[in-house]
């Protein structure tokens, strides 16, 4: 089974590859509840960094996993559900005082809105795509907007319903393009926010594109077709 799952994810990655201008690798990621959901070889990450972090290693061909205690975000990682948000991002609180917002209203307003997985998991596996063991429930894409254009336009090619991307210039990296797709079984597109453009070293010319398993062949078989 594990090899007819790398088989398969070879074959999605070079399909993205041939089809959809990339900077970086597609990145795999799949959460796990017990330890024997975890690859044989893969190993924790050496690091206590953020969760974008983590995606952008993985997207330059790094493999490894995570549990919380690695997270250096706790807000991302409140998003992801390997926690409860922390009560000052939950409030908006943490957003109103970096000047984000014109009124802790108006952050409590938008922080009511972000995606946050509501199951709660013991950690998250991270790998390129095209080396992934496992079956991710999200791939993410980081590139320039003519790859969300080629997503968007798979999408269109045989449902015909416009792509309606959510995000809010905060957790793109954990929210917009891993929980929301998990949340919505669809596709969404992040700008990016603050953190990941420091942190992660997301460029300016950059954003995220994260693809549910559920979407993830559709994408792919479109991609053939046009």
């Amino acid at each position: 089974m594990t090899n007819e799952i790398l088989k398969r994810n070879k074959d999605n990655a070079e399909v993205l590859k041939k089809h959809v201008k990339l900077i970086s690798k597609p990145v795999a990621i799949k959460f796990y509840d017990n330890e024997d959901e975890i690859p044989d070889g893969l190993e924790i990450i050496g690091e206590r960094i953020r969760h974008c972090e983590m995606v952008k290693k993985a997207s330059f061909g790094d493999k490894f996993y995570s549990t919380l205690d690695q997270q250096a975000c706790q807000g991302g990682a409140g998003a992801l559900g390997l926690r409860d948000m922390p009560p000052k991002v939950a409030s908006g609180e943490t957003y109103f005082k970096l000047g984000r917002f014109d009124s802790l209203e108006t952050a409590k307003s938008t922080v009511n809105e972000l995606s946050i997985i509501p199951k709660k998991h013991t950690g998250i596996l991270y790998s390129p795509l095209e080396e992934a063991e496992f079956e991710p429930d999200v791939v993410v894409i980081i590139s320039e907007p003519v790859a969300a254009m080629k997503i968007t336009q798979s999408l269109v090619y045989n449902d015909g319903s416009k792509v309606r991307a959510e995000f809010a210039g905060i957790q793109s990296l954990c929210g917009d393009v891993v929980a929301n797709p998990i949340i919505s079984e669809n596709v969404n597109i992040s700008m990016g926010c603050d953190g990941s453009r420091k942190e992660a070293k997301v460029q300016d010319n950059e954003l995220a594109i994260g693809i549910s398993k559920n979407k993830i062949e559709q994408v792919v078989e479109s991609l053939m077709n046009i």
